[in-house]
């Protein structure tokens, strides 16, 4: 009757397999900031990995169903991308569709690699154990070349808790993802040993101990290394530095078509006035291509010259976004900031290199020109060339060095090793300055600024980040929100911040984790088919 009763739920379960693959996806989608619905990821995967077992042992097709999993996935965190706004380009709206389409299958090798395996007999241990290590590889392996777009990784879900967050320091944000998808095959090895006939559990109170023993296990370490992190967590002394950001909220779709920036440049200038009139300030951090023009050439002289005028006069640098562009005939232009230090005729730049796929440059341009030229939005410029990578700007007073700024530019901020690679280079505080105004209303501009607060735990700076719309604030080394400023609002803040030069563990080592998880997916795979291969020799000889 048992096994009857189990063969009936499994019919059952592919039955269904379409809204439980939509369902599924969709609660991962649902556990990334802004919600607070983080520990869903700790289970959403494991409906999917039921199907999957079923699928291998009766041998159905399980690539669609996996797919509408990705698909669920990528449209309930990144639905927005889209760009769900009355003046929006029709170009975004068909790249954010596209990206929709595409990113699924980015999203689920590891997933798509257990299914295969198990098919072929690999025991569920092991094929958990290969499909965590798998999970976080090409998770990381997904943040490299012209496609790579490591917005969803996993342990993003995990930023409410921001104990369980601090293993960044030593891992990465891989290593919360790691945490996460382990905790998926936790739980469902737990439910398959479970419902064996062998195994059976006689008392639900010691099932849910076994279980919470098993994901202990898991969350343990982490969780106890994140709480002392933080209480023991000092920032190392260093001169303090009032930093402003001025949020204008400035409408993106109309500026590139603005004539005269003069209004423009006045609107920030009054907003970071309204600040300093109260307290001294080192240095006012306004948004991505906050001056959409070549401040560097005579078409943003004046523009240039009335900012280092004020900068001269208040005693305060002024870091902005511009479009530096380099020729005009064909155009070769940088999505770029600019340090502007008072009383110093020379300025720092920093041209942007990772850029956003379909949206800022098309990949492989060098390889199909023609269709770069045809797939290009009609606001601003969406052909940006690639700056030469991380960066640390010196932020000089007379002959004093007051900090070294790692400016990443939009969604430089989402790739883990650029922020370390500005450290790397001296940077003790990191700067984001975005634009986020082409998603006002959604989760994007939330999710951007959580993305921000891993960085500043995997490098253990300070980071300051401006939005033309918001999100804008300061984050502390801990990840913590020093500040969040209001969004959707023309407003200036400034809070103190102390430079720091400590180097983690995961600045040093870069990312450590998921080599040595693509090593462990591997190594997994070929012992296991080594042996098998053995087996099936020795049977075939014995014959």
């Amino acid at each position: 009757m048992d096994a009857e009763h189990r063969t009936q739920t499994a019919d059952s379960l592919w039955r269904y397999r379409w809204a439980i693959a939509l369902a599924s996806g969709a609660a991962v989608g649902a556990a990334y900031p802004p919600t607070v619905l983080g520990p869903l990821a700790w289970i959403a995967f494991v409906p999917m990995l039921a199907l999957l077992d079923r699928a291998a042992t009766e041998g159905k097709r399980w690539g669609a169903v996996l797919y509408v999993f990705g698909f669920a996935w990528h449209g309930a965190a990144n639905w927005w991308v889209m760009s769900w706004q009355r003046e929006t380009d029709p170009y975004l709206m068909v790249a954010g569709a596209v990206l929709w389409l595409v990113h699924p299958v980015f999203l689920v090798p590891a997933l798509a690699l257990y299914a295969l395996l198990r098919r072929r007999g690999m025991p569920l241990g092991r094929a958990l154990v290969m499909m965590v290590a798998a999970f976080v590889a090409v998770e990381w392996l997904h943040s490299l070349g012209d496609l790579s777009y490591p917005w969803l990784a996993l342990g993003y879900t995990q930023l409410r808790s921001i104990a369980l967050a601090q293993i960044a320091d030593v891992t990465g944000v891989w290593g919360v993802s790691a945490i996460a998808i382990a905790l998926d095959a936790v739980v469902y090895a737990w439910i398959v040993r479970a419902r064996s006939e062998r195994h059976r559990l006689r008392s639900p109170v010691r099932g849910a101990l076994q279980l919470g023993g098993w994901m202990l296990a898991v969350l343990g370490v982490p969780m106890l290394y994140g709480v002392l992190r933080l209480l023991e967590y000092e920032p190392e002394p260093s001169q303090p530095l009032r930093i402003a950001v001025v949020q204008p909220n400035i409408n993106p779709w109309r500026k590139w078509g603005l004539a005269d920036m003069r209004p423009m440049l006045e609107q920030h200038i009054a907003l970071q006035d309204s600040l300093r009139r109260t307290r001294r300030i080192e240095l006012a951090v306004w948004s991505e291509t906050a001056l959409p023009v070549n401040l560097l050439d005579a078409s943003g002289a004046e523009l240039l010259e009335r900012i280092r005028t004020w900068c001269d006069t208040t005693g305060c640098a002024v870091l902005t976004g511009f479009a530096d562009i380099e020729r005009y005939q064909p155009l070769r232009a940088y999505n770029a900031a600019v340090l502007v230090a008072p009383q110093r005729e020379r300025v720092a730049v920093h041209r942007k290199s990772r850029l956003t796929p379909f949206g800022e440059y098309m990949p492989f341009s060098d390889l199909l020109p023609d269709l770069a030229k045809a797939l290009q939005w009609s606001v601003g410029i969406s052909s940006w060339a690639k700056g030469p990578g991380p960066a640390a700007l010196p932020l000089v007073r007379g002959s004093d060095t007051l900090a070294r700024l790692g400016v990443m530019i939009c969604i430089e901020s989402i790739y883990p090793d650029f922020a370390a690679g500005c450290v790397r280079r001296g940077a003790d505080v990191l700067v984001v300055i975005t634009n986020d105004a082409w998603y006002d209303g959604t989760p994007g501009p939330d999710q951007h600024f959580a993305i921000a607060q891993m960085r500043a735990i995997e490098t253990r700076r300070p980071v300051v980040r401006c939005a033309n719309s918001g999100i804008s604030g300061f984050i502390a080394p801990t990840g913590a929100a020093i500040q969040r400023v209001p969004a959707r609002r023309a407003i200036a803040a400034a809070a103190t911040i102390v430079p720091q030069t400590e180097r983690t563990l995961y600045v040093r080592f870069g990312d450590w984790l998921p080599l040595v998880m693509l090593v462990i997916a591997i190594g997994t795979v070929a012992q296991w088919w080594h042996a098998t291969t053995s087996s099936r020799d020795s049977a075939q000889r014995s014959r």
